[in-house]
């Protein structure tokens, strides 16, 4: 139902929004006690996301749409672009 907090709890759990009270803890880690920037690794190693309004960027292909989260992983360009490639093909 509307406002009963599942975009809240979501945002929480993938790090996005910190939590008013309580603890989470993610894979041994204590999430609320991080720092902006350890919540950013946090997000790129082991978390994804699909978004209700998929934020793409406009003016970038769609491979490269895909290929962007491994850019913040340190995988070079050609395996980016195979690995992109390969998931699409996967969706069709």
């Amino acid at each position: 139902p509307s406002g009963s907090g599942k975009s809240t709890l979501m945002h929480v759990l993938g790090a996005l929004d910190r939590a008013d009270r309580g603890k989470y803890w993610l894979d041994g880690v204590e999430i609320s006690e991080l720092s902006k920037r350890q919540l950013s690794r946090i997000r790129n190693e082991k978390l994804g996301f699909v978004f209700q309004s998929f934020n793409l960027l406009a003016r970038t292909t769609v491979l490269d749409n895909v290929a962007l989260p491994l850019t913040y992983s340190g995988v070079g360009r050609r395996e980016r672009r195979q690995r992109a490639g390969a998931m699409l093909e996967r969706v069709g």
